[in-house]
């Protein structure tokens, strides 16, 4: 299946075109350059691959958690594309990517994973993602919630699997907890082959999102919003 994937949830986004073993991509490397590059990136994916964007079947975008302006360039680009090809659009949790990556890493599919943001100012957005039968890609995320780093930190249950770009907040102080599982950095950020793969089992199933309705998960509400 002709994929696009597309991940601006973070300051450094991905963009990717699969199709069945074939993966090309490109990495967004600053967070306020994101508007200004993803169309290009994309049509540049696609066309690696030997085909144009308006033959892609299947748009995965990764909807959250995340910043405000990056996950709001990424889906309403999914949208557009989709509405342009008529494809299918997926969006994606990346604490769902990100739980499946540390499983794979660690070799643990059968324990829940606990998945940190850097929510800014000295705060963690965290969400469990727990192992389920009833899901087409075998997870379900739990609602998730924003709490103080260090006493997110100290409220973990001894065994605990963590991960997550949150984890950089909490470098040094990750030491006093020797008996959490901690997962290696490179498992940390949400991998796009991940992304595809999950849009993939969740349209094998026939799940897909309305474009006119799929919002982002923001970590938090805009400075505005807040204001208000």
């Amino acid at each position: 299946m002709k994929t696009i994937v597309i991940d601006t949830s973070l300051a450094t986004g991905s963009v990717a075109a699969i199709d069945g073993d074939r993966i090309a991509g490109r990495t967004l490397p600053t967070a306020g350059e994101h508007a200004r590059l993803l169309a290009a990136a994309v049509e540049a994916v696609a066309a690696e691959l030997g085909w144009k964007t308006a033959a892609v079947e299947l748009v995965a975008v990764v909807r959250g958690p995340g910043s405000f302006t990056g996950l709001r360039v990424g889906v309403t680009t999914a949208k557009a594309l989709c509405w342009t090809t008529g494809s299918r659009l997926v969006g994606v949790s990346s604490c769902e990517v990100i739980a499946r990556g540390t499983a794979t890493a660690l070799g643990r599919h059968d324990a829940p994973v606990t998945v940190a943001f850097d929510a800014g100012r000295g705060e963690v957005f965290a969400a469990r993602v727990v192992p389920t039968a009833h899901s087409p890609t075998g997870w379900s995320v739990e609602p998730g919630a924003l709490a103080a780093a260090q006493i997110w930190l100290t409220d973990l249950p001894p065994g605990s699997i963590v991960t997550g770009p949150g984890l950089a907040l909490l470098a040094d102080a990750l030491a006093s907890r020797p008996d959490l599982v901690v997962a290696p950095l490179t498992v940390w950020t949400p991998a796009v082959a991940e992304i595809g793969q999950i849009a993939t089992l969740r349209a094998a199933a026939g799940e897909a999102d309305d474009p006119a309705t799929l919002v982002p998960d923001y970590i938090r509400p805009s400075y505005a919003d807040e204001k208000r």
